[in-house]
């Protein structure tokens, strides 16, 4: 039974209910964590928190607080107004009037995960642990780059229109360009190509969103699913201006999806 969870059926304030509590206190914890490794300095880490999650933080059951003094605590980095106020929503109870009410079954599970809180915030505290940031994933590739997929009886030509570079690496925003030949064509025939009348989709047919980010999952990148590159051509006008995909899908089931396509 996690710190942030909620009896089923609760509701949290103006949270929600048991879902929305367990993401908030997870993106609390998420985000504090992001900051640090980041290089974020402790005491502007939790001023950042702070001003993001404040209406949250602020409410009477305390849970979101609960969590960011136990995620603190235990990376080291126990700030002391932050234990004070947690402290003080234990005094009150935190939630365990909403648990008494809504499942007092769990109650006494409950009680004991807010003791175990307690503990963890009033005993000796562990050493300051330092966070490296995450290593970040070169995708090999450039704005303009096009590549290649072999199909059963055509080729099919991506584009690379930008990418778009996060603190994770860079996730590629790919468009299929209208190509129905079985040789990769010249540059200068590569740079007339249009995006295409039938791309893969993955959402409506209707909608008008025709590019797509890809990742890497399963450590399958482009040249792994298939995909080799095969010319580098021009940027087209408004390719940096233009909206980023609302959806995304690995190079593997990319290059199933269009074999699939093919066939």
């Amino acid at each position: 039974m996690p710190l942030q969870s909620k009896p089923k059926g609760a509701n949290h304030g103006s949270v929600g209910n048991r879902s929305l509590s367990d993401d908030l206190a997870c993106d609390i914890r998420d985000h504090y964590r992001e900051l640090l490794e980041d290089g974020i300095e402790d005491g502007a880490a939790t001023r950042l928190i702070l001003e993001k999650f404040r209406a949250y933080l602020e409410e009477s059951e305390g849970i979101a607080l609960l969590a960011l003094a136990v995620t603190q605590s235990k990376l080291g980095r126990l700030d002391p107004d932050i234990r004070d106020r947690a402290l003080g929503v234990l005094d009150g109870g935190a939630d365990l009037e909403a648990w008494e009410r809504e499942n007092p079954k769990l109650l006494r599970k409950r009680r004991a995960v807010l003791e175990k809180a307690r503990a963890q915030l009033t005993g000796p505290q562990p050493p300051r642990r330092r966070l490296r940031p995450p290593k970040r994933m070169s995708s090999g590739l450039a704005a303009g780059d096009v590549l290649a997929l072999a199909l059963p009886r055509r080729v099919a030509l991506l584009r690379v229109v930008r990418i778009r570079s996060h603190r994770l690496g860079e996730t590629p925003v790919l468009e299929e360009l209208d190509f129905k030949g079985t040789d990769v064509p010249s540059r200068d025939a590569l740079e007339r190509l249009g995006p295409s009348k039938d791309p893969i989709t993955l959402v409506h047919a209707s909608s008008p969103d025709t590019r797509l980010f890809a990742f890497v999952a399963e450590r399958i990148d482009w040249q792994h699913a298939g995909f080799r590159k095969v010319q580098a051509i021009s940027a087209r006008a408004g390719d940096e201006q233009a909206p980023l995909p609302s959806f995304g899908i690995s190079w593997a089931v990319l290059a199933e999806r269009l074999v699939r396509r093919s066939e």
